[in-house]
């Protein structure tokens, strides 16, 4: 109660915690009210959700993919047109609403329900979550969330800014006003919790008690509240932190107590994870008796007794019984952070999932566990070297034998994955063996690549199986980037690895992760996607080949099908390759390993690539779906104009207006280049043709010149039978482009064909004859020459001479 009460204090003053308006205060006065509207979304009892204003769209997102709500219909009034984009995790969907008008967000029987009735926007008091007030950690910030969702990381629709999102599956009520805090603002919601970074270094994530945000990096920025010592004032734990109380390292010793009294199966545990056996100190835990837990009627039955006795009697009974309970509760916290941190290096991951919640992850004394966590259970690879990189000094401090067993596989893990920063920190590893590997990689990671090459070469020789399986990986990989063998040979050296022969032992599953992707990369640089794609397919997230990392490649081998031409580091052989598949075939491989990447910019680009892909192909409703993710994804504002024109294009095939309409209105952006500027003028025209307005189209065209602009405005003489004024421009553009003597190109045949039709339609006899003196008895191909000789004959005589 005192934290969360600490938690309001803080949020509701000073600069750390400023009032943002609501969208509905802020942008927009007085908004007049609305005729009721309503609209359901048939979210099923799994699907969380989060509701909120992003510029003029409000927008749910559901932690789910629901294609059925593709086509979501059924609605009236404002909410008559929804805007649904399917992701691989989750569905957005966008109602354009510039007035901003007071909407209510409730769960009903059959799914959520949006309606415009004028009550409150944040939901009543009863719907509101009674845990909802943020709770101050150390070094996070919890918000009670007992049914979150997914967190999902998507960019602001309206400004690009990156928003973590933690949907509901029950209803909260949502967030009424926002809070700024440093690095980070809380956004007003109608459902779920929406935190827009203004720092990368700000994180969501869900934990058994809600979602956390902490601030991930080597000097992290000051979320939450400061660890507050709950460490005996020893002057051996006051030199290191609350992880040595409750692993037994704060006795000399490590973990031995210098006590007289009878050690508890607590301390013999700890004595045991002291002395490198976690596994041993498990079975003593899990040994612990009930007369161990913690007492809760010490305090009640103490004070009963002595309840005749001297008011200075009951002072001292209320004492003990308060200093008993207090021993007792870090007894337990002890006992749960010793069972989480033995499992985590007994190799039960499952059961450590502790170090990863919000009274653990987030401690300074604490987090590089939480890293050693994030790295066995092969999640984010920047999150856990930051973490690891941050407490590599804090690790060394510990016993011998449990450095041992964590702090070799950490600096090996940084020095693979880290960033530049995270690797430095690890300068200088300790002169021991089995930091070796790191040694080598951390060479090569600085250019040193003969030194590094001789380490490795020496350290295939390992009399540890492991250490000298990554060490043959490392050196083929060495030797690929460096030149010393081609893609192909690279990727047969890897499946020989793979094949282990000759080895004494069985290929450990670390080094084969780590084997399959290095091949996966080869197979890719040698231009054989297919062979590249089905080795990844046999690789799974984990320490050896983290989740972001496995992603990364499958992104690298997709963005090679999608631009062969231009991905860096292909041997031109290799992109002529895969230039030389099929359309359909590279398709194909896309379709099927889309679901790997990531959702983010990165994704977006190969989308809106792919999507250019299928357009060409006529696969109308799948290039919709891709261009519509690409614009969703982009947090660049000029990159999503462009996704939103090519979304625009494509629904414009289809047929699709209502689709193009909206694509096009998203597209609108003052800082927009020329040609994109102007190719969202055409297709703009195009779209008004099509809806039957050619006035609106013509004046969108009326003072283009260009090339293209002419050939729009043709198209769209010619679509309204305007024959004068269509041979006016085609004649401009045919005089510029086509030249008077010479073999013509087809697109010049083609022009001039079509000027000719145009002509004769408008009963133009001096351009016909024109065009008959320009083309001198060049071909326009046998069709074509045939038409023009008839429309020739067709004109009346206009002089002797004819």
């Amino acid at each position: 109660m005192m934290r969360k009460a600490a938690a309001c204090l803080v949020l509701m003053q000073g600069v750390a915690a400023q009032t943002v308006l609501s969208p509905l205060r802020a942008a927009y006065a007085a908004v007049p009210p609305s005729p009721h509207s309503s609209l359901l979304l048939p979210f099923d009892a799994r699907t969380a959700v989060a509701a909120f204003w992003s510029g003029p769209d409000f927008v749910v997102v559901a932690d789910q993919p629901l294609p059925a709500l593709s086509h979501l219909s059924g609605a009236q009034g404002l909410f008559a047109s929804p805007d649904v984009t399917v992701l691989e995790r989750a569905t957005v969907i966008r109602l354009h609403l510039p007035a901003h008008p007071q909407l209510s967000f409730s769960r009903q029987s059959d799914g959520w329900i949006l309606q415009t009735d004028g009550s409150d926007h944040a939901g009543s008091s009863s719907e509101r979550s009674a845990g909802s007030m943020p709770v101050l950690m150390p070094g996070a910030v919890l918000f009670p969330q007992k049914q979150a969702g997914r967190v999902l990381m998507l960019p602001d629709p309206a400004s690009g800014q990156r928003l973590l999102i933690a949907p509901s599956l029950a209803v909260t009520g949502g967030v009424p006003q926002g809070r700024r805090a440093e690095g980070y603002s809380i956004r007003p919601s109608l459902e779920g919790l929406v935190i827009a970074a203004d720092s990368p270094q700000i994180a969501l994530r869900g934990t058994a008690e809600g979602v956390v945000l902490d601030a991930v990096a080597l000097d992290p920025l000051p979320v939450g509240e400061k660890e507050a010592s709950s460490a005996p004032a020893s002057a051996s734990v006051a030199a290191h932190g609350a992880d040595w109380v409750w692993l037994g390292f704060g006795s000399a010793g490590g973990g031995q107590k210098a006590s007289s009294r009878q050690p508890s199966r607590l301390d013999s545990a700890q004595t045991a994870f002291a002395a490198g056996q976690p596994w041993q100190a498990l079975r003593v835990l899990d040994r612990t008796p009930a007369s161990e837990a913690p007492a809760t009627s010490t305090s009640t039955s103490t004070s009963t007794s002595t309840s005749t006795s001297t008011s200075t009697s009951t002072s001292t009974s209320t004492s003990t019984s308060t200093s008993t309970a207090t021993r007792n509760d870090t007894a337990q916290i002890a006992r749960t952070f010793l069972r989480a941190a033995a499992s985590l290096l007994a190799g039960h991951t499952g059961q450590a999932q502790d170090l990863n919640d919000a009274r653990f992850g987030d401690a300074p004394a604490t987090r590089v566990w939480r890293g050693l966590y994030l790295m066995q259970t092969g999640q984010n690879s920047q999150t856990a070297s930051t973490l690891l990189a941050a407490g590599f000094a804090q690790m060394q401090a510990y016993p011998a034998a449990v450095r041992a067993l964590m702090v070799p596989q950490a600096a090996t893990y940084v020095a693979r994955f880290g960033d530049a920063a995270s690797a430095a920190l690890l300068d200088p590893l300790p002169d021991e063996s089995a930091y070796d590997l790191a040694r080598a990689l951390l060479q090569a990671r600085a250019g040193q690549a003969e030194t590094a090459r001789v380490a490795l070469e020496n350290l295939t020789a390992s009399s540890s199986a492991q250490t000298a399986a990554y060490a043959r990986a490392a050196l083929v990989g060495l030797m690929l980037e460096k030149d010393m063998l081609a893609p192909a040979t690279a990727a047969e050296a890897y499946g020989k690895l793979l094949e282990n022969e000759g080895q004494p032992a069985a290929l450990p599953s670390g080094p084969k992760a780590t084997i399959r992707l290095g091949q996966a990369h080869a197979f890719a640089l040698a231009g054989q996607p297919q062979a590249a794609l089905a080795v990844l397919d046999r690789v799974l997230a984990g320490p050896d080949v983290p989740e972001d990392v496995l992603s990364s490649a499958y992104l690298a081998i997709l963005r090679g099908l999608v631009f062969p031409e231009t991905v860096r580091g292909v041997p031109a052989g290799g992109a002529a390759l895969v230039a030389a598949l099929s359309a359909a075939e590279r398709i194909g491989l896309i379709a099927a390993h889309l679901s790997h990447v990531e959702d983010g910019p990165a994704k977006a680009k190969l989308l809106a690539g792919y999507g250019r892909m299928l357009l060409a192909g006529g696969r109308l409703d799948s290039a919709m779906a891709a261009f519509g993710q690409a614009a969703l994804l982009q947090d660049n504002p000029v990159a999503k104009a462009d996704a939103e024109d090519l979304l625009a294009q494509a629904a414009l095939q289809a047929h699709r207006l209502d689709v193009a309409q909206r694509a096009l209105d998203r597209a609108r952006h003052p800082g927009l280049p020329e040609d994109l500027a102007t190719q969202c003028a055409y297709d703009a025209a195009r779209l008004a043709v099509a809806l039957g307005d050619p006035d609106k189209a013509l004046s969108l065209l009326e003072q283009d010149e260009t090339d293209a602009g002419l050939e729009l405005r043709g198209q769209v003489y010619e679509a309204l039978k305007r024959w004068p004024e269509a041979v006016l421009v085609l004649g401009r553009l045919a005089a510029r482009s086509v030249p008077e003597d010479g073999v013509l190109t087809e697109p010049q045949q083609a022009l001039v064909s079509r000027l000719a039709t145009d002509a004769a339609a408008a009963q133009d006899s001096a351009t016909l004859l024109r065009l008959k003196g320009w083309l001198a008895g060049r071909t326009l191909g046998a069709e074509r020459d045939e038409r023009f000789a008839m429309q020739i004959r067709s004109i009346k005589p206009l002089s002797p001479a004819h």
